[in-house]
């Protein structure tokens, strides 16, 4: 069963990945279209745009990015760069019309970050709340814990909106972010699915989105598991059976991948439970065991 009424915002505008580099770098704006309309095809509710570390000394290019990407598609975009000028110029690029009237969203806002809340002086906008990281007593740290996630989503919500008193909890997207769990030791994607079922059920927070970004849970692993099924897939899939029915709806991944709602007795699904409820190096045992003979 496929999951209903969840939001993939496209992700392949990015530097990361290399079809995607090498358009940047060659500031192919045809190119940058066309993978563009391929996401708004296969079905991105926005479009998240990420045109690397330059924007920083020529913002140029990323205008032509902007303007391009918006003359060829209708949904909303996404400006992927944590940087206050930088958010400046997307903003004021933005247009809004050619968005079906959509707001734009900016990536992204943290307790570290604050200041990106005078972005709203130039226009509205929604935003994705990086609540994996804190600010406490002048103190800045990684959250290691649900708990610190529910109470940093909790101070960021406040802080946000009584800043900005039009602000709504519809505009705000937590990222619990996820970590790469054929490398994870610390219980991260534990505590992230921990984050989103305690987010989705605290009474403060009705109405808010969660997001995050899905393809990070499967880097570094290999394509096939051992019972011949897509182990990439079969993951990401296996963090949306555990996260979409307490909230999760939204996901920076790439549009047109076929994430399922995961059977009780599937491969992967029960390999993932094993990895995330033992913890340390023996989880990373268990993910191996998906792919390699023991």
């Amino acid at each position: 069963m496929s999951f209903e009424n969840l939001n993939i915002i496209g992700e392949r505008i990015n530097p990361g990945f290399k079809s995607s580099l090498k358009l940047i770098e060659e500031q192919d704006i045809a190119g940058i279209q066309q993978l563009a309309i391929k996401q708004a095809d296969n079905g991105a509710t926005c479009i998240n745009l990420n045109v690397g570390i330059d924007v920083l000394k020529d913002q140029g290019f990323m205008k032509d990015v902007i303007r391009g990407v918006q003359e060829v598609v209708s949904v909303p975009l996404s400006f992927d760069f944590p940087n206050l000028e930088v958010q400046k110029v997307f903003l004021n690029c933005y247009d809004q019309d050619k968005a079906n009237g959509e707001l734009p969203l900016v990536n992204s806002i943290s307790e570290l970050r604050m200041d990106m809340l005078d972005l709203y002086d130039i226009r509205p906008f929604k935003m994705i709340l990086m609540a994996s990281e804190r600010s406490e007593n002048g103190v800045q740290s990684p959250n290691k814990t649900s708990d610190e996630v529910l109470e940093t989503s909790l101070r960021l919500v406040d802080k946000i909106r009584e800043s900005q008193p039009s602000v709504t909890l519809s505009d705000l997207f937590v990222d619990v972010s996820v970590s790469p769990i054929g490398a994870d030791m610390e219980g991260l994607v534990k505590m992230a699915i921990e984050a989103i079922r305690k987010i989705g059920s605290h009474s403060e927070l009705k109405g808010i989105h969660m997001s995050v970004g899905l393809s990070n849970i499967s880097v570094m692993l290999p394509n096939l598991a051992l019972d011949g099924s897509n182990l990439k897939l079969g993951l990401e899939s296996a963090f949306l059976t555990e996260t979409v029915p307490y909230g999760l709806d939204t996901i920076l991944a790439t549009p047109g991948r076929k994430y399922q709602m995961l059977d009780e007795d599937d491969f992967v699904l029960k390999g993932f439970r094993e990895a995330i409820n033992v913890g340390g190096f023996e989880s990373l045992m268990e993910i191996q065991k998906l792919y390699i003979e023991m």
